[in-house]
Order: C-alpha cells, then structure tokens, then sequence
C-alpha cells in the first residue's frame, strides 16, 4: 500500500473516530467547541471574510462540477485501453481527498456543533410558558412596533423599506448580546449574498449557514423587512450555536434589541410570524387583550408578514426554472429534516418553532424581551 493511501485511510479513520466520540461523549463536544472551535472559528473567519463572494456556495458549484466532469473523462478514459488505468486511478485519488476535505471541514464546523450541550440550557429555566406570557409578548412588542413606526420608511403600497444602512449596525446589535450571553463577543465577518439566490428562494431559505468556509449567507433576492434577522439569525451560527431554535433566539434578540430602527422592526415581524398563529389558542379571557395589541399590527407589520419577495417575483424569474419550485422546496425539506434528525435533532425542521419556548422563558424571567447593555 502506498504511502498516500496510508496517510488517506488514517486520515478517515481520525474523521469517524472524532465524529462517534462527539456524539457519544457531550463533554468532549462541549471542549471542543468552547477551546478549539470558537477560538479557530476568529481566526478561520477572518479569512474567508478577505473574500467578497461566498466561498462555500462555489467550493459547492465547482466541487460537483469537477466531480461530474471526472465521471464523464473517467467513462471516456475507458475506451483507451492504455491510459484508463492510469487516469481511473487520478480521478479516484483525487475524489478520495476531495470528500476527505469536505468530511473533515463539515465535521468540525458543523456535526460536532450538534453534539455540543445547548447553549441555553447555560442561562435560562423552563417556566410555565402560560398563556399570560405569550399574551405578555405581544403586547410589549406591540408597544415597540407602535413607538417604531414613525422611524420606519414605507413604499406607496405601504412595504417596509430601509432608511438607514443596517449592514454596518449589524455587527454591533450582535457584540452587544455579549452583555448577557458571553458567547457573541468577538469578530463578526460579513453577511454574503448567495449569488444562485433563485435556488434558495425555490427551497424558501431566507439565509444558510456554510460550514466550509464559517460563512453567513443570504438569500439576496428577499425584499428589505426580512432581511436584518436573517442576517442575524446566521451570524449566529458562526459563534458556534448551531441548534435552529437557539439560532432563532439569539438572532432575534440581537434584532429587536439593535440601535438601529430597520434592525428592531426586522426582528419584531420575525418574532410575530412565530406567535401569529399562536394567538389563536389562548384562552378567551385574554381574547380582548390579543385584539388590542394586535389592532397596531393591521397598520405596520401586517403588511410585511409572510412576504418575502417582491410582487410578481415568480414571474419574472420564470425562465430561471430548471426543476418545478415544488419538487425543489419538497426535496430539499425532506433532505434538510433527515440531516438534523441524523445530528440528533430529533423533530427536524420543526426546531426552528422551538423559538418560541426561549422568548417564554427570557419574558417569565425578565418581564421584558430588553436585554441589559453594558
């Protein structure tokens, strides 16, 4: 056996020994992603935020490009009795140590993540999560969205458009949710544009986290209200915190909590898409209560919920269509939901709506979604 080869199966043989024991022993993930991930990530992320586009999504494009092009020299190699030998085993070698390097990145920015004890389990205590609460919350963010309003810039039709440049702000409404939870003080890279936006709006992804390269994506194709939480629901994610629901936590809080208008009103439309429906199943005796507070909605964030792409999108990206929308969005759920069942989040896609139970919790324990500043 060569020496490569050797070199090649100790190094898949390290992978999978790493991936068992993460998932076997908490407190081995729990170390790794406290000292040697976080600090890594400052380092690794500084990198790829020297590049303006996203690496993930074209290592992605070119690593499949490259794998089906081999596959078609591979069969084209086959005729040519000489030189097929020779050229099968270049293709192969080459593959092994491509799947090698994206097993490896994925394994320790991603997998092992999953395997990490949650990180609000580190600061918050289950309350009832009564119906007084959850109507709590809507008022206080119904309070918020009406002093918000007179800051916030409408179109003709009445959709929310920035006023300000929120991208620069951004950073600084993460950093400053280090003042309770220490996990978000340090380097935050940009926010990069997904350039096959199409794609992610096809599946209705608002943003995606690239393991390869720590990198926070967006799909730039969404209109403005969407935006902001999006950019900080992701940045999440390059902090280590990878579970979808403390994703949703920390982004939104990071949002609502934000100096900036855009960023606040951003982060209250994506709270209220959340508990919306919820509103429904409260008791009747908080009936009234639910209708006053959300009276303020008809006039603001109800005219940005649940949108989120410009009127008559689908139309004109129409020639853009290779596979059915439906056939994209319903295979790439079922792929998406079986990743996290297989990471150990065992109701997969339906993590997300878990956000809902933190916002309870922080409320039952502060009395208000307003973190302290430093």
């Amino acid at each position: 056996m060569k020496r490569s080869t050797k070199i090649l199966l100790i190094l898949y043989g390290f992978i999978i020994a790493c991936y068992l024991l993460f998932m076997w022993v908490r407190p081995l993930a729990d170390v790794y992603v406290k000292f040697v991930f976080r600090p890594l990530s400052q380092l690794w992320m500084r990198f790829s935020d020297l590049i303006p586009f996203s690496l993930g999504e074209w290592y992605v494009v070119i690593g499949l490009g490259a794998i089906v092009v081999g596959l078609l020299v591979s069969l084209v190699l086959i005729v040519f009795k000489k030189i097929r030998l020779r050229g099968l085993k270049f293709f192969g070698k080459c593959l092994a140590w491509f799947v090698l390097i994206t097993l490896w990145l994925l394994n320790f920015h991603w997998f092992a993540l999953y395997r990490a004890t949650p990180v609000l389990k580190n600061y918050l205590t289950v309350s009832d999560r009564s119906d007084e609460l959850l109507v709590g919350i809507l008022e206080e963010i119904s309070r918020e969205v009406e002093e918000l309003e007179p800051q916030i810039q409408r179109d003709e039709n009445g959709y929310f458009r920035f006023s300000t440049d929120f991208e620069k702000d951004i950073p600084a409404a993460m950093e400053a949710l280090s003042s309770e939870f220490s996990e978000f003080s340090g380097y935050y890279p940009d926010v990069k544009k997904i350039y096959f936006s199409f794609y992610m709006s096809q599946t209705g992804t608002l943003g995606i986290y690239l393991p390869m390269f720590e990198e926070a994506n967006i799909n730039d194709h969404l209109v403005d209200a969407h935006r902001p939480y999006s950019y900080c629901h992701e940045l999440t994610h390059t902090r280590g915190i990878i579970q979808e629901d403390e994703a949703n936590f920390f982004g939104l809080m990071a949002a609502i909590n934000s100096d900036n208008p855009d960023i606040r009103y951003s982060g209250y439309l994506g709270i209220m898409e959340y508990l919306h429906g919820l509103m429904y199943d409260v008791d009747e005796s908080y009936w009234g209560r639910v209708d006053e507070a959300e009276y303020v909605f008809w006039y603001t964030i109800n005219n940005d919920i649940y949108r989120y792409h410009e009127d008559n999108y689908w139309e004109e990206h129409e020639d853009e269509v290779i596979v059915p929308t439906e056939i994209v969005n319903e295979v790439q759920n079922t792929v998406y939901d079986a990743t996290l069942v297989m990471q150990g989040v065992e109701d997969g896609r339906k993590s997300y709506d878990r956000v809902v139970e933190a916002l309870l919790d922080y409320f039952a324990e502060h009395g208000t979604l307003k973190i302290k500043k430093e």
